[in-house]
């Protein structure tokens, strides 16, 4: 009585769908998976060998600067 319905909801007798509900468009979905595939075959491996790289790098030059280790 007091629900508000579109012309098409009345035609089907369903309730119209949120604007979330409804399916991505195939544009959306391609360029979704284009990212995720830059993000996990590039982007993802680029950063962690820069880390562990970054890493190694700073332990070489701290052990210029203060030498190798040595047994206590």
């Amino acid at each position: 009585m007091g629900r508000t319905t579109s012309k098409n909801s009345k035609q089907s007798g369903r309730p119209e769908r949120s604007g979330a509900a409804k399916t991505k468009k195939p544009d959306t979905k391609s360029r979704e998976l284009s990212a995720f595939l830059f993000l996990t075959v590039l982007l993802a491996p680029a950063v962690a060998v820069t880390l562990v790289g970054g890493y190694g790098f700073a332990i070489w030059m701290y052990q210029l600067i203060a030498g190798p280790p040595v047994a206590p």
